[in-house]
Formats: structure tokens, sequence, C-alpha cells
């Protein structure tokens, strides 16, 4: 991510006050907590997926040749 670690917690913090994600401590790591989505924060990915789909296929999928979007998939996979 191209955040700072002060900006992801503010981020974090207004997606916790929105209710879209919730923190919970984590048993064996006292550094920090576990972020997880709600069933808010998923109802607003699911309205949310076409636009960025949009946005996505538009500024970048859009840009490449079939063979070129195959071979991105095959060396993403092989980041995993």
């Amino acid at each position: 991510m191209l955040l700072t670690k002060y900006n992801l917690s503010r981020l974090i913090d207004r997606m916790c006050a929105a209710g879209l994600v919730a923190r919970s401590p984590v048993e064996d790591d006292g550094r920090g907590p576990h972020i997880g989505i709600s069933e808010a924060g998923r109802c607003m990915q699911k309205r949310m997926c076409p636009v960025y789909a949009r946005g996505i296929a538009q500024h970048f999928a859009d840009q490449l040749e079939e063979q070129e979007i195959v071979e991105l998939g095959r060396i993403l996979q092989k980041l995993q």
C-alpha cells in the first residue's frame, strides 16, 4: 500500500466508525489488532465492485492485448 502507518491507522479508524470493519485483539501478539470486514463492509464491497471493475478495465485491462493479460495473470499467480 502507498499509505504511511499513520494514514492507514486513520483510514481504519474512519472505516471502524462507519461500521465497515472491526478491530479485535490478537491473543498472542500485543503489537496490534486484527482488522476484519463487517457485514456492512461486505455490502459496501459488493456495491463498489462494479465501480472498481470499470475503472480497472478502462485504465488498465483495456490497454493490454489478450495474451498480455494471460501473461500478467501467470506472473501474478507466481508472486502469490
